[in-house]
């Protein structure tokens, strides 16, 4: 793999197999929008590769997406052709056409409804670990697309997307005709989320959708010392009796950055009812000793010759310049392929014990709704995260024949507001707002940062108009937002 700088943006390439591949890779992800923006990094790239497409320029593709930290595009097709959507693309993201707003407003929200959001397991469990903040705001839609403006779109390309926030990766050399051109400016720090307080060595379960997975996620290092391990150890427990005459395939493993140097990491088998339990066990024993006191030089050596094999193959190279500009932009090591085997050949036993060294500290259990771990394992089971019980308050009592069930409360008081219904309450402090959704209609959504979701309106409460007056004043302007009445939650 070679690097050069090209306008003052790193550019990292090699000779791959296959069709010509640009890669551009830019720092703003989906941890990095404000609640009440979410989705402006969909909307600006849209704009950007909408002008690529209607340019003329002939390439075979243009792609994007947005991840939890950073975002791309990939271009394929004709050498110098790729080169000069490139460039196109560059020159759109430092001077957005935002004439095109409402139409990238419309494609974006229709893409992000295709996504189903919500039905991912790694999604649920991360907004459980980070509420609507950081990495736990990937599950979401995009509830306040429809309030971003060609201003808010302006301001955000200019902080993210400068040559010293963006990346190049090619699958070949250089072509004459690329010349890249973005805007200098500062390079961003991010600041590192850590999950809320109490939201691990818990159990939780997931409804049926999923079919019937068990999972445990834990904190590993970044890699590739902690994915390494992590198939050290997925080896071990699909040898475990407890599991292997219980799961159903494979045993999986699943990933996903939390920025500062960490990733949380999956195992996951589906099973059966009766299985649960004891495929529950078998991971929890097999990680927590392997935690203890590391695997063996068998067990290391078997994976590393494994993964030597697959860094043989084209899609290993390939893999190895796209994820270069993505390690430069978070801050990693850069590694290729000979770095890659030069780190797998020096780890040990010692490496794989210190990279589960967090298991038992930052564990979550899942299991499917209706069935339980077994009661020896150390998890128990979780309370609701979203409860904030206020010492005092204005109690707000449903109106008469309104949608709303007698038995339901609304608090609110100088600290929050809480919605309690059959002894189960909710809440969000004031300070821990994220943003208030108000529907043409003129029912209000108050989004906690804890991950709550509070509903109200001045007709569904006696002395509603008071309600939704005291909250609407209570939250700063700038977290109001407009909502559609069809957005899914």
């Amino acid at each position: 793999m070679q690097r050069t700088v090209i306008n003052g943006m790193p550019l990292y390439w090699d000779d791959v197999p296959g069709p010509f591949r640009a890669w551009l890779v830019l720092g703003a992800g989906i941890e990095d929008e404000p609640f009440t923006r979410l989705g402006i990094t969909d909307l600006a790239l849209q704009l950007a590769v909408t002008a690529v497409r209607e340019s003329g320029v002939r390439v075979d593709g243009v792609e994007f997406v947005t991840e939890v930290q950073d975002c791309s595009v990939l271009i394929d097709g004709d050498p110098e052709q790729v080169a000069e959507a490139v460039n196109r693309l560059c020159r759109a993201l430092a001077d957005l056409p935002v004439d095109g707003l409402a139409e990238a407003v419309r494609l974006v929200s229709a893409r992000k409804r295709r996504e189903r959001s919500w039905e991912d397991l790694q999604e649920r469990e991360l907004l459980d670990r980070y509420g609507l903040r950081g990495i736990g705001k990937i599950g979401w839609g995009f509830p306040a697309l429809g309030a971003v403006d060609a201003d808010d779109l302006r301001a955000w390309a200019a902080e993210r997307f400068t040559r010293a926030n963006a990346a190049l990766a090619l699958s070949g050399p250089p072509p004459k005709a690329l010349d890249p051109r973005l805007p200098d400016g500062p390079r961003v720090e991010r600041p590192v989320v850590h999950p809320l307080p109490g939201t691990t060595g818990r159990w939780t379960a997931v409804p049926e959708g999923f079919g019937m997975p068990v999972a445990v996620s834990f904190e590993v290092p970044r890699p590739p010392a902690g994915v390494f391990s992590v198939e050290v150890a997925r080896n071990r427990a699909a040898r475990d009796p407890r599991v292997a005459r219980n799961v159903i395939g494979e045993v999986e493993i699943l990933g996903a950055h939390a920025g500062g140097g960490r990733s949380f990491c999956w195992l996951v088998a589906q099973t059966d009812a009766e299985g649960v339990a004891e495929v529950a066990e078998g991971f929890d024993a097999v990680l927590r000793e392997l935690a203890a006191n590391g695997p063996t030089d068998a067990e290391v050596r078997d994976v590393e010759r494994v993964w030597n094999e697959r860094l043989d193959t084209g899609e290993a190279r390939f893999r190895q310049f796209t994820a270069a500009a993505w390690q430069h932009l978070v801050g990693q090591e850069v590694q290729d392929v000979a770095l890659v085997r030069d780190r797998l050949a020096s780890f040990g036993p010692g490496v794989v014990r210190a990279a589960l060294a967090a298991y038992p500290s930052t564990a979550v259990l899942t299991v499917p709704e209706g069935c339980e771990p077994g009661p020896d394992l150390p998890f128990e089971e979780e309370t609701c995260a979203l409860d904030e019980n206020f010492h005092e308050g204005h109690e707000y009592r449903p109106r008469l024949f309104g949608p709303v069930g007698r038995s339901e409360r609304m608090y609110l008081s100088d600290e929050g507001l809480m919605h309690w219904t059959e002894g189960h309450a909710h809440g969000v402090r004031w300070h821990r707002v994220v943003g208030l959704g108000i529907f043409s209609s003129g029912v209000r959504r108050l989004f906690g940062e804890n991950g709550a979701c509070i509903d109200f309106a001045a007709d569904w409460y006696k002395s509603g108009r008071d309600l939704v007056s005291a909250v609407d004043s209570r939250v700063p302007a700038a977290l109001h937002f407009p909502m559609d009445e069809a957005e899914p939650i």
